[in-house]
């Protein structure tokens, strides 16, 4: 899932609007009667639905099955970065509605979609990129004990939605070098979190093209 993911990385981010801004759900929103704007957002029956599909994905994907793994307690990872990590517990509730997938290439792939009124998903949006970003390395341990460097840099990304914020870790444990991916997509009220994991070489444009699914999808359980 997108926590326990995330564990193994922690990464200064950037957000870019460059040319491709996204059209926010603003843009196109009908207005209820009385004026009032409608919630851009979803229950959490509603969010599960906007989950991406194998079928959404490029031919050849593989959804993984949910094994029912009890989740890792995190917090002694934080220790050098508390602040990234009482946002990480934050952002774990993701893990509740998550689908998990793994591409042609061998690359393991997460979605997690979490939902919330839209001004504490602006916050949340703003304390994780925030912490992230002040957060340079973190040093933890392998189940076995073997202590290894979380390395950040930053990501270059296009504007996917609202507010956007991708950035990327980098560790190597026992001579294996992992590269992990994480996008970050505000809709409304609706946080989305895509994060690749691959060993050696990783394609970011591939995280992007998942990414850009993703919000497509949540687009249209919006609409």
């Amino acid at each position: 899932m997108i926590a326990a993911a995330v564990i193994a990385t922690v990464v200064a981010g950037c957000s870019d609007a460059g040319d491709e801004r996204a059209r926010t759900v603003d843009d196109t929103a009908p207005v209820a009667p009385g004026g009032q704007v409608p919630l851009r957002t979803l229950t959490a029956e509603q969010a599960k639905g906007a989950l991406l599909a194998a079928s959404d994905l490029p031919t050849g994907w593989v959804a993984e099955p949910d094994t029912g793994a009890v989740k890792k307690d995190s917090s002694g990872d934080y220790d050098e970065c508390p602040a990234y990590g009482t946002a990480m517990q934050k952002v774990s509730r993701a893990d509740d509605i998550a689908a998990d997938f793994t591409a042609p290439d061998g690359s393991d792939f997460s979605e997690a979609l979490l939902p919330l009124a839209e001004d504490d998903a602006k916050d949340l949006f703003a304390e994780f990129s925030a912490a992230v970003t002040a957060c340079k390395k973190l040093t933890t341990k392998t189940d076995d004990g073997v202590a290894f460097d979380m390395h950040f840099v930053a990501l270059s990304f296009p504007q996917l939605a609202d507010e956007t914020f991708a950035f990327r870790t980098t560790a190597t444990v026992l001579g294996r070098t992992m590269n992990l991916d994480m996008a970050m997509a505000r809709r409304g009220g609706v946080l989305a979190f895509i994060v690749q994991q691959a060993s050696e070489t990783i394609d970011t444009d591939l995280t992007e093209e998942v990414a850009r699914r993703a919000v497509t999808k949540v687009d249209a359980a919006l609409s």
